[in-house]
């Protein structure tokens, strides 16, 4: 995984093979935080996260959508989802 880490906002952005992710984290666990064990809402540190690939033509498609809740990809992408938010999430 490559990421690079913007402190000054929380925000991680990177690449994990061919997905790229941008994460944002808050400074502790909290009600709207995607949760590191069920990968649900509920007391996680990662409050806003998408997934996303380029196509064939260099077009952005994103893939997952966390932002205060799933707004869509969580099932599609359930084993990249778990492994960036566990790396990320690491408490």
């Amino acid at each position: 995984m490559l990421a690079r880490r913007f402190e000054e906002d929380g925000v991680i952005a990177g690449h994990l093979g061919k997905f790229g992710f941008m994460v944002r984290l808050t400074q502790g666990p909290v009600s709207y935080g995607l949760n590191r064990s069920t990968l649900y809402k509920g007391q996680g540190r990662i409050a806003h996260l998408r997934l996303w690939r380029f196509d064939e033509r260099g077009k952005m498609i994103t893939l997952a959508l966390y932002d205060h809740g799933w707004r869509f990809g969580r099932l599609a992408h359930l084993s990249l989802v778990r492994r960036l938010v566990r790396s990320l999430d690491g408490r």
